[in-house]
């Protein structure tokens, strides 16, 4: 079991629904301004543009295991169901254009296998990818390669934040950086949802892996 969250956090635990990294709900098997102009370009300007990444980013260290520990969203989904949640592993691999991402969790008791595939943006730190014609963005914000990473996902203009860890044990002044980050990003700290850190996904059978690209 992870440590409890330094007083005054809160974190919700739940226990169903596969959730992939660029997104917040289950993975399928499936402002006031001045003047006109000021306005369109407020519009136009994407949320996730205003997160700062990690500097000198490598890439390379982020190969292998990270556990899902907690997500912060204002998903209406997670926020009716975030008592199914499932127990979350993502493997990652390092490619000459971006990131493979492989997703583990269960789906109606059975294990699944979610590949996505994330290219690299101008800016080092950020990726992206499309998927039926949406965008998907994400920030790694804050990592140490070996215990944590705090990143930040936008589809749809909506902002979620992903605390991954390489163990299930991550320390309290990680989720206290964590639980900040959530409230400076205009997400209640009740949006706070805690990953279950048992039953995990290891591998899925040849009939239950996703190519999520196709």
């Amino acid at each position: 079991m992870a440590p409890s969250p330094a007083p005054g956090s809160t974190v919700r635990k739940g226990s169903g629904s596969l959730a992939v990294p660029g997104g917040t709900g289950p993975a399928r098997p499936r402002e006031s301004v001045g003047c006109s102009g000021e306005r369109r370009r407020t519009q136009n300007r994407n949320p996730i543009d205003s997160i700062q990444a990690q500097q000198n980013l490598k890439v390379q260290q982020l190969a292998g295991v990270w556990r899902l520990f907690a997500i912060a969203s204002k998903c209406s989904y997670l926020s009716t169901n975030n008592h199914r949640l499932e127990a979350v592993i993502i493997k990652v691999s390092s490619q000459t254009e971006g990131m493979r991402v492989n997703t583990l969790s269960k789906l109606d008791g059975i294990c699944w296998d979610i590949k996505q595939d994330y290219k690299i943006a101008a800016t080092p730190g950020r990726f992206s990818r499309k998927d039926r014609g949406l965008t998907t963005n994400f920030v790694i914000s804050e990592t140490d390669y070996t215990n944590y990473a705090i990143v930040f996902f936008q589809k749809r203009r909506k902002i979620t934040l992903k605390l991954f860890g390489r163990t299930t044990n991550i320390n309290e002044t990680v989720q206290r950086k964590f639980r900040q980050l959530v409230l400076d990003n205009n997400i209640p700290e009740i949006l706070i949802y805690k990953f279950p850190d048992y039953g995990f996904c290891e591998t899925a059978d040849e009939f239950h892996q996703l190519d999520d690209d196709f």
